[in-house]
C-alpha cells in the first residue's frame, strides 16, 4: 500500500530519469488499495511489509476491516549492525498498542518478534539471529480509542496549542 521510494518504484519518474540506471534494481511494482486479509483458522490476518508498519493508519484500516491479528515480514538488510532494526522492531510495536492487537513480526536480519496488545515483547530474536520464536497469539476483537478516532485527538491538540500561541503572542 506505501512503496518505498527507489526501492519499489521511483519517484516522479519522468523528472527523475537519471536516477534510473542509479537504481537499476528497481522495479516498477503498483501499491494495492487496501488491507488483504489472510483467513487462519476463521479469524482475519493481516500482513503489513517492511515499512508499512510504521504508518498508524495502515494497521488501523486492517482493524477496522476486520483484522484480528497483526503481522509483518521485513529485511531489515540494508541498516546493517545498526540502531535501525531495534528501532524499526520498536515502531512496529507501537502498532499492536495502538489497535489492541497482537502482533508477529518476521525480520530476515532484523528482530523479529511477538508484541502482546500491551506492548510486552513475549518473544524476541537478536539482529542477524537465525533462530525459531515461540509464544502465544490470541486473535482479538474489538477497537481501542485510538483505532476508532485515529490521529483526530492529536491534531486537536495541535490546533489548540496553536491557538494558545497565537492568543498569547497578541498579549502585551
Amino acid at each position: 500500500m506505501h512503496l518505498v521510494p527507489f526501492g519499489e518504484y521511483v519517484p516522479l519518474k519522468p523528472l527523475l530519469f537519471f536516477a534510473g540506471p542509479l537504481v537499476e534494481a528497481v522495479a516498477d511494482f503498483s501499491a494495492g488499495d487496501a488491507p488483504v486479509m489472510m483467513p487462519v483458522g476463521g479469524h482475519n490476518v493481516t500482513t503489513a511489509i517492511c515499512y508499512e508498519v510504521v504508518y498508524p493508519d495502515l494497521a488501523r484500516h486492517a482493524v477496522a476491516m476486520g483484522s484480528h491479528l497483526l503481522t509483518t515480514i521485513t529485511n531489515d538488510a540494508w541498516y546493517g549492525r545498526s540502531s535501525a532494526p531495534w528501532q524499526h522492531f520498536e515502531q512496529a510495536s507501537m502498532r499492536a498498542v495502538e489497535q489492541g492487537r497482537y502482533l508477529a513480526r518476521s525480520a530476515n536480519t532484523g528482530v523479529s518478534g511477538i508484541v502482546d496488545p500491551y506492548g510486552r515483547v513475549l518473544a524476541r530474536s537478536s539482529i542477524f539471529e537465525q533462530t525459531t520464536l515461540l509464544g502465544e497469539i490470541r486473535f482479538l476483537e474489538g477497537r481501542t480509542v485510538y483505532a476508532r478516532i485515529g490521529d483526530v485527538l492529536a491534531y486537536g491538540c495541535a490546533m489548540l496549542t496553536l491557538a494558545a500561541l497565537l492568543l498569547a503572542r497578541r498579549r502585551p
